[in-house]
């Protein structure tokens, strides 16, 4: 084969390689590159000089550097998103990726930073639910989008403070029942769900006749999960937002459903995820700049470096009958890491 066809033949592969990963294509490319200078190689050997052309010379430098080089950039590509201890991180842009698709979650994880002196009840070995007995619905968060960070870090991601010294229970589970992305829509959802529920007595409604329009009413009623897209409700969303931020800063007393769902702190954003820089008190922001919304394009820029995790609301399970439930005590949270687990589920 002419020198030319190889490289001709070269570039058919390239084409084939154009929908693989890039790590695998930089290692494909840097093998198929020494063997085009191992097939010149060996045409240098069996032929005399003068029968080597310009094309064979040039040919054989360039494919046995290229392909050295292509071969080391493969794997150096690869570790890039892996931390020091191999565990590999989601990408912030992936995860703010899920956040405006709402993509679909399989495992989730709660993540409790205690004092173990002061709140031994909250050690691993002490807990009963995900979260307070008395709520009906908690906070978890995705797992996958929490891997390869410290324990710390993670907390960090989903809302919380850390404070030297603390511990961190950590509880990590498959998703087995209904889900609810933790933003404005899925806020109300659960309010209704609570006021409407005729166990308990609620002293005060937050969702009375009238609060809602119909086609409100209807668009709450959907639990599909790409009801939960932003697009699919975004002509709703500010009211629904303008709602959620009312019910969480009731002055001077709160509503009655609030004690049953997990506590919306100054982590909170109403697009459904943690920030990493805590409001001091989203209260005291006018309702029209906290619910503003100008597109995705426009969000990623402003929102994605104070972008946490997601946020889901789940219903407040009894820990001894979630099955495939792990758990773990993080008695070093500035140094463990959140692992990669099997997930055979």
């Amino acid at each position: 084969m002419d020198v030319k066809e190889i490289f001709v033949s070269f570039g058919t592969t390239l084409g084939i390689l154009a929908a693989t990963p890039a790590t695998v294509i930089l290692s494909v490319v840097g093998l198929v590159l020494l063997l085009i200078a191992g097939a010149l190689a060996y045409k240098a050997i069996r032929s005399k000089p003068e029968e080597l052309g310009r094309w064979d010379k040039w040919g054989l430098y360039i494919s046995l550097i290229g392909g050295m080089l292509f071969s080391a950039a493969g794997p150096s590509l690869a570790l890039s998103g892996v931390s020091k201890n191999g565990i590999t991180k989601m990408p912030v842009d992936e995860a703010f990726s899920h956040l405006e698709d709402n993509r679909p979650v399989k495992w989730l994880v709660r993540l409790i930073s205690y004092n173990p002196s002061e709140e031994p009840t909250l050690g691993i070995d002490k807990l009963t639910h995900l979260g307070p007995s008395e709520q009906l619905y908690s906070f978890v968060a995705s797992y996958d989008e929490l891997v390869g960070y410290t324990a710390k870090e993670a907390v960090e991601k989903t809302g919380q403070k850390y404070i030297g010294g603390h511990r961190v229970s950590a509880i990590i589970f498959p998703l087995r029942t209904s889900l609810y992305p933790a933003n404005a829509r899925g806020l109300l959802q659960l309010i209704k769900a609570v006021e409407t529920r005729k166990d308990i007595k609620l002293p005060t409604i937050f969702l009375q006749n009238g609060t809602l329009s119909d086609s409100e009413t209807k668009a709450l009623e959907d639990t599909d999960i790409y009801s939960y897209q932003l697009r699919n409700f975004q002509s709703h969303y500010p009211h629904f937002c303008e709602l959620a931020h009312k019910f969480s800063c009731p002055r001077p007393t709160g509503y009655s459903a609030q004690s049953y769902i997990g506590g919306i702190s100054r982590d909170w954003h109403p697009l459904g995820f943690s920030r990493l820089d805590p409001l001091d008190d989203f209260c005291r922001i006018p309702i029209e700049k906290f619910c503003a919304f100008a597109g995705w394009d426009k969000a990623r820029s402003e929102l994605m470096p104070k972008f946490g995790s997601r946020a889901f609301f789940i219903r407040n399970l009894e820990l001894r009958l979630v099955s495939g439930r792990i758990l773990i005590d993080f008695d070093s949270p500035e140094l463990q890491l959140i692992p990669r687990i099997g997930q055979n589920n």
